[in-house]
């Protein structure tokens, strides 16, 4: 099938029920003497674009490449689109859209790995995936260093977003999508980078709603750390300081083999240019609309990676300072207080679960529903042997029904075995969670038969779903630690 967009036709092709596109260009390709600058505007093309295909992914580390199909580049700005068929053409032009921001760190991923099809064949919604530039080369403020043309490089990974969505605006009606009804969704790291949007005036006519899982605004951190993160790859790769216009020209794989890939090393940059300087609650009151959101986070976040043998009496301080710079203090002293009652392996899940996630995702909420915002919040609490851990609620919003589960023993055994089934004691959790997000995509609201009547989050109410094999709504308790920064990082 052909269609017709502002920059000329592509072609996708048929699968099942669905026209799929894949590897549309959304900008120009950042290379060049584009590296580290803002996306430019793409430039139409002559005949039709063969849309078959992912396109080229963000640069970024591959510890398995067998295991690694995608091609990478620095020319890596493309999206993909899953819209529903009637079997002669996309005929319906007001279905809601779905973009998805892929999340992995802010130094992995790509659009290629967004399940797309439950959505769109089922709930008759129109779904975007997209490439954004990672590490370094998306997220390495050298504002201070290389002076006002870039001030904007600690976050041109969100610039390649909001392009993206500006090529949305612009095109995705010739897909079937309505373009004043586009909702941003993400997990972790995407679901920072959906939040951030809320704080980018750039963007604010872009879409209408958000859907954030397990992340919020605490990756934003100000331009002190920022360059103090920036110094560090200097140095590693041995150019001093005066000399960072040489990351202009050196090779992209000497930066990326360079980069430190650790958790909070990359992240937006409130720059004053692409995100305000002005604190997030006060932005958000500006706001000449309300943005409906969707937001929570899992009960054992921390468990997937926390890096503690049994066998050890208590964890070493190297990693709350890795995390949180001289926040660490702050965190430490919650570990300890945590300890009293806990394991240390326990203490430690409960404390980054908290400091890492839970802390920034009840703040967002509680800011912007006194910003009067309608906000939905959630609490995963569904277990896999280890907990509700970090990403396990992915494959219940996606209720992808095509492959067999595997056993409670196998994802025991594999915890990442989360990432591709359901066990079957979560299948009606599954549905219900999948018919309450694709029923916010459709109507701004949160629902399902399945699920109690889910109210809206207040400062006062604190009213929560907890999402379980039984779901119920509780009070969400006040957060224990109203010091601790809303960046989470501060060198």
């Amino acid at each position: 099938m052909i269609v017709n967009t502002k920059y000329g036709q592509v072609q996708g092709i048929q699968e099942g029920n669905l026209n799929v596109f894949r590897g549309i260009p959304y900008a120009a390709p950042p290379i060049g003497e584009r590296r580290f600058k803002p996306p430019n505007s793409l430039q139409p093309w002559e005949g039709v674009l063969q849309a078959d295909v992912f396109g080229p992914v963000s640069l970024q580390p591959v510890h398995d490449p067998g295991l690694f199909p995608y091609v990478q580049s620095e020319d890596c700005l493309s999206l993909n689109i899953w819209t529903p068929s009637t079997g002669t053409g996309i005929e319906q032009t007001n279905r809601p859209v779905l973009v998805d921001i892929h999340g992995g760190g802010f130094t992995t991923g790509t659009g290629a790995y967004f399940n797309a099809f439950t959505f769109a064949e089922r709930d008759n919604i129109v779904c975007v995936s997209l490439n954004y530039r990672l590490g370094a080369l998306g997220f390495l403020y050298m504002g201070d260093l290389l002076g006002e043309d870039y001030r904007t490089s600690g976050n041109n990974g969100i610039l390649d977003i909001v392009e993206a969505l500006r090529w949305m605006k612009e095109n995705i009606a010739a897909f079937g999508g309505d373009p004043m009804r586009i909702t941003v969704s993400g997990s972790s790291a995407g679901a920072k980078c959906a939040s951030t949007l809320l704080a980018v005036p750039a963007a604010q006519s872009l879409f209408r709603q958000i859907i954030a899982q397990s992340g919020a605004t605490q990756a934003v951190r100000d331009t002190y750390t920022a360059s103090q993160l920036t110094l560090r790859l200097l140095d590693k790769l041995g150019i001093p300081h005066n000399e960072a216009h040489r990351l202009l020209t050196m090779s992209a794989q000497s930066i990326l083999e360079a980069q430190d890939n650790g958790l909070h090393t990359f992240g937006p940059v409130r720059d004053g240019c692409v995100v305000s300087l002005d604190p997030i609650h006060e932005v958000m009151a500006s706001l000449n609309r309300k943005v409906p959101m969707l937001i929570g986070s899992n009960e054992d976040e921390a468990a997937l990676y926390v890096p503690l043998s049994p066998e050890q009496k208590e964890p070493s301080n190297e990693i709350i300072l890795a995390f949180f710079g001289k926040n660490s203090e702050l965190v430490w002293a919650a570990f300890h207080q945590a300890a009293i009652l806990l394991t240390p392996k326990e203490a430690l899940n409960r404390t980054l679960t908290d400091y890492l996630y839970r802390i920034a995702t009840i703040r967002l909420a509680e800011m912007s529903a006194d910003q009067g915002h309608p906000v939905w919040h959630y609490r995963f609490a569904f277990t896999n042997g280890m907990g509700a851990i970090h990403g396990l609620e992915s494959p219940f919003i996606i209720d992808s029904r095509v492959a067999e589960s595997p056993s409670e023993q196998q994802i025991v055994a594999n915890p990442m075995a989360h990432l591709h089934a359901i066990p079957s004691r979560g299948k009606k959790l599954a549905e219900a969670m999948h018919e309450s997000w694709a029923t916010f995509i459709h109507t701004g609201r949160p629902y399902s038969d399945q699920l109690a009547q889910w109210p809206l989050f207040t400062s006062e109410d604190r009213l929560t779903m907890v999402l379980d094999e039984i779901s119920v709504v509780e009070r969400e308790p006040e957060l224990r630690d109203c010091q601790f920064p809303s960046g989470a990082i501060q060198l």
